[in-house]
């Protein structure tokens, strides 16, 4: 099991006072470098040939991904996807310091392996999304303990044996005092106003409480504010509340694009897989393959047929509009997995440049609003598509 120590909290704080960096290069240098790459090659190749075997991944950045199993990510993401909580959650056992992911036992993996969880995390795999799910105030010497509660004092004896006073007013003559300075009347559960000897049977309508305090049952002192302290339990041991230090208990959820839109993507994710499978397709939905370059993508929609054919579908979840960048995204995606058929459902416009780019490297666009066009768009791209690859596959 993970055991939070006083490096890992030293570590945490520093985190949080400097910039996070990034352990090899930024999702947007990368895309950059692997354009830059690809258009190079594609200089000096035949432009009907396929890019293969480039690699811009730097080396750490490639044992990362080597160190992950495809198959487990794509187990993970459809635990996630079943999950109640749709994320890797943390189990915090606060008697003994602990912090697991049971939900990584479901896949044969060790479930204080949070460093499995952190790869995912990472830019060069950039599959999950870390979150805080939890954050804990703890000793500061003993940060190892998640054992800490709030103890309130005395102010002027430190005594803890304290208690809430509340002033009650009878709303009927005004009279304000202390509650046990009401009388039990001979009704059940009923008071007596010791001012107008009214019955009160109904305290929330029948008393307004306009003040409180405490009082200290050792030194009989009253007082407005208490004294408060944190103790760690497992040292036993007070400390003040701006000595300790906090610390963040991170989930994992599956990351996902910004903007997201009230659509009902399953609904129309369900559909594409129906009319993957009519046309030969054995569908997976989420799931996760290693490019040439070593790295990570995650498609919404794979297929692959008997033959060997594959299709790649991304769904966008977006209202905003298709752009070059995320052309370019997926171009990336495309170029270093080399799918047979590769489209690009959207819900938002496109503009013609970027139709234009996607059209260049085959990757084909279907945008509309309305799902029953969605669907038969789709499957207008894959009867052509196939159609002309059943061609070539006659010529050769």
């Amino acid at each position: 099991m993970m055991i939070f120590n006083k490096n890992k909290i030293e570590l945490q704080q520093k985190e949080k006072e400097s910039p996070e960096t990034e352990p090899n290069i930024t999702k947007n240098s990368l895309k950059t470098e692997i354009i830059k790459s690809l258009l190079k090659r594609k200089a000096k190749e035949d432009s009907s040939k396929k890019f293969e075997n480039f690699s811009i991944v730097e080396e750490k950045e490639t044992k990362i991904q080597d160190s992950i199993n495809t198959d487990k990510i794509y187990a993970l993401i459809k635990k996630i996807n079943s999950s109640k909580e749709k994320m890797v959650a943390p189990k915090i056992d606060i008697s003994s310091g602990t912090i697991t992911y049971p939900l990584l036992n479901e896949i044969n993996e060790s479930e204080d392996n949070i460093e499995f969880l952190e790869k995912l995390s990472a830019s060069s795999a950039d599959v999950l999304e870390k979150t805080v799910y939890e954050k804990f105030l703890v000793c500061p010497q003993h940060p190892e303990s998640l054992s800490v509660n709030v103890r309130l004092y005395c102010p002027h004896c430190k005594s803890m044996n304290i208690e809430k006073l509340h002033l009650f007013e009878h709303i009927k003559c005004g009279h304000i005092t202390e509650k046990q300075s009401f009388e039990n009347s001979d009704e059940k559960n009923s008071l007596k106003c010791p001012s107008c000897n009214k019955i009160i049977s109904d305290f929330k309508k029948e008393l307004h409480v306009p003040a409180m305090w405490y009082l200290c049952n050792h030194c009989k002192e009253k007082f407005d504010d208490v004294l408060v302290k944190l103790h760690c339990r497992n040292y036993n041991h007070d400390f003040e509340t701006n000595q300790s230090h906090m610390i963040n208990i991170p989930g994992f959820k599956i990351k996902s694009d910004e903007d997201e839109i009230s659509i009902d993507v399953s609904a129309i994710s369900n559909r594409l897989t129906e009319l993957l499978q009519r046309h030969g397709f054995s569908v997976e939905e989420n799931y996760s393959i290693k490019g040439k370059s070593g790295h990570y993508h995650h498609i919404d929609l794979f297929g692959k047929t008997k033959n060997g054919k594959t299709i790649f579908i991304f769904i966008k979840k977006s209202n905003n509009e298709i752009d070059n960048s995320e052309i370019n995204s997926k171009i990336i995606q495309v170029l270093d997995t080399s799918p047979t058929i590769a489209i690009l459902v959207g819900f938002a416009s496109i503009s013609e440049k970027a139709k234009a780019i996607a059209t260049s490297y085959n990757v084909s666009i279907v945008s509309d609003h309305d799902t029953n066009q969605i669907i038969s768009s789709t499957d207008d791209v894959l009867n052509e598509q196939l159609s002309n690859l059943e061609e070539d596959e006659s010529f050769s």
